[in-house]
């Protein structure tokens, strides 16, 4: 890549989806970052975090603009990417942070953000796409791990679609990147709305770094993931991975932590303010926020339920948005 010229300003954007976790598996006990990770399942949505990169040149520093939660996920991602070319820390850079969803509440935001980042200071020294995507998936998988943050997000938005993580890590990617990472996807144009609690929420690591709760966790990841390994990932697996999500919820104990099940009621009752208290429509927990998913119980199924939900969520107090399943979670429009 050629050197910087003075005075020259580069521009990059990169709009990227957040994901939902329905089931999941600890799997972190390799020494490797690319090899941490979980088994799961869950959704990539076409709402997330929106990072402009303005970068001039100079000596390698970050100043972070909006609404990012905080700086150090950005200062790693520009770490690692000067791991593998220097050019990058010969420029000063400048980011532009918007989140469409709530952070900590089970969206995937960090490691949306952390692959847009990666992504947009790539676009702005105008590197190869296919190289930038492959690049942004390896460091953002090693930073979310160096922070004790999401174990799959990375690998199900590198899929898109609906996912199913066969193998923990990060995916395996051209030119010697990436891990053992497996996953399986389909893709299907759906409608969902995602509620959350507008309190705070734990970080994942109060969940993952915690004995109790990683036993708990996988030994019910590993249990409900049993059955859906087995056979073709399609879209016919819908009613089995709603089945096998909320039987995760109440094996794993995070149903009655957070007091997750009080926000199920709320949203049943908003459900039948709405007029879909006719079981269309199915609500399951998002891992590992306070946060919840209102899906379509069976296909095909309009967009026209949405408003009424996301407005009857509202008026009960509760923070709500339509989203869409994102084939392509790392190039939204």
């Amino acid at each position: 890549m050629q050197h910087p010229l003075r005075g020259f300003v580069m521009q990059g954007k990169a709009h990227v989806g957040g994901h939902i976790t329905l089931i999941f598996s600890v799997q972190d006990d390799s020494q490797s970052l690319l090899e941490q990770g979980s088994r799961g399942a869950g959704i990539s949505l076409d709402r997330g975090v929106i990072i402009e990169a303005t970068g001039e040149p100079g000596n390698g520093k970050l100043v972070i603009n909006g609404d990012a939660p905080g700086g150090e996920l950005h200062r790693l991602v520009l770490e690692e990417l000067n791991s593998h070319d220097s050019i990058f820390c010969q420029y000063d850079w400048k980011l532009s942070h918007e989140c469409e969803l709530p952070a900590s509440q089970g969206f995937g935001l960090s490691a949306a953000g952390a692959i847009a980042c990666a992504l947009a200071i790539q676009r702005a020294l105008d590197v190869d796409e296919d190289i930038a995507r492959s690049r942004a998936i390896h460091i953002a998988h090693r930073v979310e791990r160096r922070l004790s943050g999401g174990l799959g997000d990375v690998a199900a938005l590198h899929s898109g679609g609906v996912e199913l993580r066969l193998e923990p890590g990060c995916p395996q990617l051209p030119d010697g990147l990436g891990g053992p990472g497996a996953v399986l996807s389909w893709y299907i144009e759906m409608p969902m709305v995602v509620v959350w609690r507008t309190t705070s929420s734990q970080h994942t690591s109060n969940y993952i770094d915690d004995g109790d709760w990683k036993l708990s966790i996988r030994a019910a990841g590993e249990h409900c993931l049993f059955g859906l390994r087995e056979g073709q990932w399609n879209a016919k697996r819908w009613s089995e991975l709603l089945s096998k999500s909320a039987e995760f919820a109440e094996r794993s104990g995070l149903l009655g932590d957070s007091d997750r099940l009080n926000l199920l009621h709320l949203i049943g009752s908003a459900l039948g303010g709405a007029g879909f208290a006719d079981g269309t429509l199915t609500t399951r927990l998002c891992m590992l926020g306070e946060s919840a998913v209102i899906v379509p119980s069976e296909f095909p199924m309009s967009n026209e339920w949405q408003e009424a939900v996301v407005e009857n969520l509202q008026m009960r107090g509760l923070g709500a948005i339509s989203v869409s399943v994102a084939a392509d979670a790392l190039n939204l429009h």
